[in-house]
C-alpha cells in the first residue's frame, strides 16, 4: 500500500508539473504530423512545373541556385529534389540571420514564385516542439534540456500509469478497455484518464523512446551498441575552412559512387560550419522514402569521405537510420501516422484531467479538514 502510494505521488507530481511541457509536445507533434501533405494543398500549383523533356543537369540546377544566393547576399544550404518528375526544387537560402525557400523549374532553371506559404510556420512548430524557442527568444537552450529530460519522464508516466491502474482481476476487460459512463465527477474523469492510457501506452513509449534518440547522445550511443551497428570510419577533412564547394566536382563524385543506381528523391546540403562535410543523401527509384543512403563528401576538394547504404545495413542500422520516421508513425504507413497523430493528441486530455482530477481531490480534502476544524471547535 504504502509503495502504491509512493507512485501515485509520483505519478501526478510529474503530470501537473513536466505534463505541461509534454502537453505542449503533444500538441505541436500531433500538428506537423501532416506537415508536408498540409503544405502541398496550401501552395497549390506553385511546387509543380510542367515536364518539358529532361530536366536539367545537377550541376547547372546547382550553378542556378549560387547564383540566386549571390543576388540575395546569401548562400546555399538545402537543395531538396523531389521524386515525381513534375515537382519543384526546393532551395533553402540562409541570408544573414533569415532563412529564405525558393522553388526552382528543373527543366527550364526560372525561379518561381511562392511555393513556400507555410514553411516558416511548421519550423516554429518544431521548434517549440523541440525546446528550440529559447534559443531565438532568449539565446539559451535551457529549454532544450527541459524538453528533453521530459521525453524520459514520459517513460516514467507510461509505466507508472500501468502500475497504478493494474487491475486485482486482470482478465477484467472491461475494466481496460471501456471507460464507466455511468460514473461521475472524479469518478469518471479516472476513468476516461486510465482507459484512453491504456490504449495509447504502446504507442506514447515509441514516441518517447524514439524522441530521445535525437536527444541525447548517450542514448543513440546505447541504442547502436546494442544493435550492433559499427561506427562509420570515413576521412579527415583537409580543411576546416568554410568554402564554397566546386559544384560540377561535387555532382561528379555523387556519380561515381552511385553508378548503376537510378536516384529517386535527392537532398544535398551544404555545410553550415568549416568543419561539416557536404552531405548528400538520396533514395533509390522505386524504394521507400524511408530507405535513405547517405554519401559525406569534403567540401574544399569534392572527395568522397563515406558513403553508406541502406541496402548494405544490417537490420539495426536500418531500424535506426528510420528513426525519425518511426516517431512520426509514416514509417508504418498512413495508419500509423493517424495513430502516432492521436497518442500525441492524448497528452494534453491526460494533462487536463490530471489536474481537474487533483484540483477536485484538493477540494474535497479541504472540506474534510473544515469539518474536522468545525468538530473540534464543537467539541
Amino acid at each position: 500500500m504504502a509503495k502504491s502510494r509512493f507512485w501515485f505521488q509520483a505519478h501526478w507530481l510529474v503530470g501537473i508539473t513536466a505534463g505541461v511541457v509534454l502537453a505542449v509536445m503533444g500538441f505541436t507533434g500531433a500538428m506537423m504530423s501532416f506537415q508536408d501533405q498540409i503544405l502541398d494543398a496550401l501552395n497549390g500549383d506553385a511546387r509543380q512545373v510542367e515536364v518539358k523533356g529532361e530536366r536539367l543537369a545537377m550541376p547547372v540546377l546547382l550553378t542556378q541556385a549560387q547564383a540566386e544566393a549571390d543576388r540575395i547576399g546569401g548562400r546555399v544550404r538545402l537543395v531538396s529534389v523531389p521524386p515525381q518528375g513534375d515537382g519543384a526544387i526546393r532551395v533553402l537560402f540562409l541570408a544573414g540571420d533569415d532563412e529564405v525557400i525558393r522553388y526552382l523549374n528543373p527543366y527550364t532553371g526560372d525561379w518561381h514564385s511562392g511555393g513556400a506559404t507555410g514553411e516558416h510556420f511548421f519550423e516554429l512548430l518544431e521548434e517549440i516542439h523541440r525546446g528550440f524557442i529559447t534559443d531565438r527568444l532568449a539565446g539559451d537552450s535551457v529549454g532544450r534540456r527541459i524538453f528533453d529530460a521530459s521525453a524520459i519522464l514520459l517513460v516514467g508516466l507510461v509505466l507508472t500509469g500501468l502500475y497504478l491502474r493494474w487491475p486485482r482481476r486482470f482478465t477484467n476487460w472491461r475494466n481496460w478497455f471501456v471507460i464507466e459512463t455511468r460514473l461521475r465527477g472524479r469518478g469518471f474523469l479516472y476513468s476516461m484518464h486510465a482507459v484512453i492510457g491504456t490504449y495509447v501506452l504502446p504507442l506514447l513509449l515509441v514516441s518517447a523512446l524514439t524522441g530521445l534518440y535525437f536527444a541525447y547522445e548517450w542514448y543513440g550511443d546505447m541504442l547502436e551498441k546494442l544493435t550492433g551497428v559499427q561506427p562509420v570510419v570515413e576521412a579527415e577533412l583537409k580543411s576546416k575552412e568554410l568554402v564554397a564547394p566546386d559544384v560540377t566536382q561535387v555532382w561528379n563524385s555523387v556519380e561515381t559512387v552511385t553508378a548503376g543506381h537510378a536516384l529517386g528523391k535527392i537532398v544535398i546540403r551544404l555545410p553550415k560550419a568549416g568543419d561539416e562535410p557536404l552531405r548528400v543523401q538520396y533514395v533509390d527509384v522505386g524504394a521507400p522514402l524511408t530507405d535513405v543512403n547517405t554519401i559525406k563528401i569534403d567540401p574544399s576538394d569534392s572527395q568522397v569521405l563515406s558513403h553508406q547504404r541502406y541496402e548494405d545495413k544490417q537490420a539495426g542500422g536500418k531500424l535506426l537510420s528510420s528513426m525519425l520516421a518511426i516517431h512520426k508513425g509514416s514509417y508504418f504507413g498512413l495508419v500509423g501516422t493517424v495513430l502516432l497523430m492521436l497518442s500525441s493528441l492524448a497528452l494534453p486530455l491526460f494533462v487536463i484531467t490530471g489536474w481537474m482530477m487533483y484540483l477536485d481531490r484538493r477540494r474535497v480534502e479541504e472540506r474534510a479538514r473544515k469539518r474536522q476544524a468545525a468538530s473540534a471547535a464543537a467539541a
